[in-house]
């Protein structure tokens, strides 16, 4: 079976959070399995590689997918606290700052790259050079610019204003600030993820994506 390139890639993931989540959007009741992705092991749905092509070229011949067997927010909830629980995302995550609510709006801080000359490392002991980060920030507006609720499902929402802050960026504009990172705007489109939003349950942005690493 031929399954796209593109639908292969959305179901890989670095963290079993993920993974989970992606498994409940898909009927798959959260089961996932370790496989391998270009030599790297990764998380993806279903109970095993086989059963995951089985159940695209299930969906092919024409059957519905299963709907999912638990609430669509509490599963969203289950995720949001393991991720927390665990700290297993190896994302850089910044904090909401400022809601909208009658645009549905959130303001801050997507990602952080230096507090006062130092670089700002993540939990998995990583760190994005500033440069690096505007290069992907316009890469992203240009050609994406969607969010997903932990990085997985369908789109609940999309970037809608965007600065990449550099000490170079800043000072051309006159402004002054302690960080180097990534500004955005919000616009939520999902009741269920605003509800979480307000309710302070979803309180950060995290950026994710792949790199190549180098050592420092």
């Amino acid at each position: 079976m031929n399954i796209l390139k593109a639908q292969y890639a959305n179901d890989v993931f670095t963290t079993e959070a993920e993974a989970i989540s992606r498994s409940m959007d898909l009927g798959l009741d959260g089961v996932t399995h370790v496989s391998d992705y270009n030599g790297q092991a990764v998380f993806m749905p279903a109970a095993s590689h086989e059963a995951y092509l089985a159940f695209y070229e299930q969906g092919e011949a024409g059957d519905e997918p299963q709907e999912p067997s638990v609430d669509r927010i509490e599963a969203l909830r289950a995720i949001v606290a393991e991720v927390i629980g665990k700290k297993m995302t190896k994302s850089i995550e910044g904090k909401i700052l400022k809601t909208d609510d009658e645009q549905r709006l959130v303001y801050g801080w997507a990602s952080v790259v230096t507090e006062n000359g130092e670089a700002v490392v993540d939990r998995q002991g990583d760190v994005i050079e500033a440069d690096t980060l505007v290069k992907a920030v316009n890469e992203f507006m240009e050609h994406v610019r969607v969010g997903k609720a932990m990085h997985t499902g369908e789109q609940v929402g999309v970037v809608v204003h965007s600065l990449p802050i550099t000490k170079e960026i800043g000072d051309s504009l006159g402004i002054q600030s302690d960080r180097e990172g990534w500004v955005v705007a919000y616009k939520v489109f999902d009741d269920a993820v605003w509800d979480m939003v307000k309710s302070g349950e979803l309180a950060a942005f995290s950026i994710g994506g792949r790199a190549i690493k180098e050592e420092i």
